[in-house]
């Protein structure tokens, strides 16, 4: 006896939506689909009653060498009702699964299988190795139904080696947190380029810090200069006067590094075309031969005369007088007047960067000849708006600098004189402004610190910081 494909699915269908808890549905057991009859109710219209005890119907899946999956499922009710050919065969109504949770948390689904004629509720064996638990009871529309309970599991993890994209994926979740404030750092530049200016603009010209500004301004600057290994102090008289001379005393070995402190006051008065500056310094020194020593350093008047005052750019002419009003003996000066006469400029790149530049040339007066000369200085500078409000600007700055030593002798170390023709130091200066407006009669205020080095084998000091608090009125 063969039974066609149709049926064969239909009853595969019984068995999943048993499993799988299907809508509410109202589902009959079809009959031979070749056939125009109408449906089948009765087991015996179904399953064709065998003409004798001898005869076995075959798998109704047609899964040979492999068990049914059904028997799992079917309670002896249904396995009497849809394949004893004695027994008239009624509709089954299927109902949904309940969902429900068990004492470890996991859901829980179990269909509710009904005949259509009785109140009976016909609920299917869940396999044993899905649900061991006992069984629970839930409420839903006033009628009470069985639903398993979910065992309590334990779970066993397991080291899996993780491949090289797993890897590199996990890290890039570790850099999403700076990667996130890298993007709101340019979303605020971003913001920052469409605003109107407020005070950070208006001090792009007084930014650096080794390097004079093209502007002549008003303010009262304290800075505290401390430099480390002062190479060949008496090196053209720039430092200190010649060793054994009006300098500090010759010693064996001779003073080949020096590091000093400086405490300074320049008061800086004028207008927007010319302006005069008095510095003042305490200096302290620290050599490696001699004692230390402390006191008042030359004194420093600078003037700065506007030459071109455009809409961009600025040229100003600058005189540096430096007076020897420190011992020279003591190392606090160098022992002589000395003149360094320049230029400086300053273009507006953009509304937030403006561009410095230098050039000076440095001479004694009242040096001894031949040990001093002229020096050369040159340099560049950048300062940048970083951040600005009315009344708060953070304003970055970098500074290059450059001397190159004309024609001058030094001591060498052991007491020797070296002549010196052409020594080149170049120094990079690093620094940052936090500039604060105050509003009213206290003026502006800035804070600045700077450090800077030499990236040349020959140098004035090894290594430099500053700290700059200035009141601009």
């Amino acid at each position: 006896m063969k039974y066609t494909a149709s049926f064969k699915r239909s009853l595969l269908t019984i068995g999943i939506s048993l499993l799988l808890g299907s809508h509410p549905t109202q589902a009959q057991l079809p009959g031979n689909a070749d056939s125009d009859t109408a449906v089948p109710t009765t087991a015996t219209e179904i399953l064709p009653v065998p003409t004798s005890s001898q005869e076995v119907l075959p798998d109704p899946l047609g899964l040979p060498g492999e068990s049914d999956p059904i028997e799992d499922v079917l309670t002896p009710e249904l396995r009497k009702l849809l394949f004893d050919p004695s027994v008239d065969r009624p509709k089954i109504l299927f109902q949904p699964a309940i969902p429900t949770r068990g004492s470890d948390g996991l859901a829980i689904l179990r269909p509710d299988v009904r005949l259509a004629d009785t109140e009976e509720v016909i609920a299917p064996s869940m396999p044993r190795s899905v649900f061991t638990a006992p069984t629970e009871t839930v409420a839903v529309d006033e009628q009470r139904i069985a639903v398993a309970s979910a065992p309590e599991r334990t779970t066993r993890r397991a080291w899996i080696p993780q491949s090289l994209h797993a890897r590199a994926n996990k890290f890039r979740q570790r850099g999403r947190p700076l990667n996130r404030l890298e993007q709101q750092f340019a979303r605020y530049l971003n913001t920052q380029r469409g605003r109107d200016v407020g005070v950070g603009a208006e001090r792009l010209p007084f930014a650096l810090f080794e390097m004079d500004a093209a502007k002549p301004s008003n303010n009262i600057r304290f800075r505290l200069e401390a430099g480390y290994d002062w190479e060949f102090p008496d090196r053209a008289e720039f430092f200190w006067s010649r060793l054994g001379g009006k300098g500090p005393s010759l010693t064996v070995p001779t003073e080949s590094s020096v590091d000093y402190q400086d405490l300074r006051l320049a008061i800086e008065v004028g207008g927007p075309k010319f302006s005069a500056t008095t510095e003042l310094p305490l200096r302290f020194i620290n050599p490696t031969e001699l004692e230390n020593t402390g006191g008042l350093g030359d004194l420093i008047l600078t003037t700065k005369t506007v030459m071109v005052d455009g809409e961009r750019f600025r040229l100003t002419q600058v005189l540096r007088n430096q007076l020897a009003t420190g011992t020279a003996k003591s190392g606090r000066g160098n022992g002589h007047v000395s003149m360094e006469p320049g230029v400086v400029a300053a273009y507006q790149w953009t509304d937030r960067t403006m561009i410095h530049s230098e050039l000076k040339l440095w001479f004694p007066i009242g040096g001894e000849p031949g040990f001093s000369g002229p020096i050369l200085r040159y340099g560049f500078g950048a300062a940048n708006l970083l951040y600005d409000s009315d009344t708060f600007a953070i304003l970055p700055t970098f500074e290059v600098v450059g001397w190159s030593v004309l024609n001058a002798q030094r001591t060498g170390t052991l007491g020797a004189i070296t002549s010196i023709d052409g020594e080149d130091i170049i120094n990079i200066y690093p620094g940052m402004r936090i500039v604060r407006d105050f509003g009213g009669d206290y003026g502006m205020f800035d804070f600045g610190i700077n450090g800077g080095f030499a990236v040349t084998s020959r140098h004035w000091y090894d290594s430099l910081i500053r700290m700059d608090l200035r009141w601009s009125f």
